[in-house]
């Protein structure tokens, strides 16, 4: 883990988590940051395979960041199976590793798990914490196991794709939501965080879905990888659409119908996964 430490009156960090390759709200995101005159920028993971523009994300990213943690996006990427990718749960992330460039690989690769920042006596934490998956329906929980795990006076934390600002435990837990895939509101959202010897501001930063949805669908539609992978895609659209994971819900319906299976083919898996999405879509009611 690296630490780093520095005295300054006052801290003003832009938190950016959970892109999800919405390249159309990370520029909003940076653009409002311009206007915020803040000291460091920093990223919590999940950037790219949910569609195109990962090497023009990335690059963005490089360029403007201070600080940049791997998400489990990226994890997947490091950790590329070839022999999954006929399989529609795993062709999402064989077309984002087909699209790398080397440059982008490179840069995923010299991303950090986690950076511990010690700022006017503050400990603050950065991780995307998707090593707690599974445990984020009690969060108490997860900050226990955060709080064995790392010092800190301060969590700056992703996955959730939920805005949060908590105290426990004489610590502060703060996600500043997903500007790519919101999951508690229809808004793309990021946050500004101040910090100074005695206090902790938080200002959540959001722009409305709604406003720029109609752009979104048709740029994305039109893509070589919502053409791949149409169900997926579809489904992370309205996910954003309508801020609830229907992502998660749709494969833990996936995982419910192959849980006593034997191993099965790439075919065989893909004809279960294209009858719960038909399932899934028609139970939910979901159309654009």
């Amino acid at each position: 883990m690296l630490k780093y430490y520095w005295e300054v009156k006052t801290l003003r960090l832009a938190v950016i988590s959970d892109i999800h390759s919405n390249f159309m709200a990370l520029k909003m995101a940076l653009e409002s940051i311009k206007s915020e005159h803040v000291d460091k920028i920093c990223f919590l993971g999940d950037y790219i395979t949910d569609g195109e523009n990962e090497n023009e994300i990335l690059s963005t990213i490089k360029n403007v960041a201070d600080y940049v943690v791997l998400g489990n996006r990226e994890k997947y990427i490091l950790n590329y199976s070839p022999s999954k990718k006929e399989y529609n749960n795993y062709k999402t992330i064989h077309s984002t590793y087909s699209n790398l460039n080397i440059e982008s690989l490179e840069y995923i690769k010299s991303m950090r798990e986690s950076y511990t920042l010690d700022v006017n006596g503050h400990k603050i934490l950065l991780i995307h914490g998707d090593r707690y998956k599974g445990s984020y329906n009690n969060l108490e929980q997860v900050f226990d196991k955060m709080i064995d795990d790392y010092d800190f006076d301060i969590c700056l934390f992703g996955h959730t794709h939920r805005f949060l600002k908590m105290e426990y435990k004489n610590r502060v837990f703060i996600n500043p939501g997903s500007i790519g895939m919101p999951d508690d509101y229809p808004s793309y959202k990021y946050c500004i965080v101040e910090i100074d010897d005695h206090k902790i501001n938080v200002t959540m930063k959001e722009f409305d879905v709604s406003k720029s949805f109609k752009e979104l669908s048709v740029s994305y539609k039109n893509t070589k990888y919502y053409k791949t992978n149409p169900t997926w895609a579809n489904l992370c659209l309205l996910s954003s659409r309508d801020a609830v994971d229907y992502c998660s819900q749709f494969v833990n319906h996936v995982e419910e119908k192959t849980r006593n299976a034997k191993e099965l083919s790439a075919a065989e898996f893909n004809k279960i996964w294209n009858e719960v999405y038909e399932e899934f879509i028609k139970t939910n009611n979901l159309n654009e």
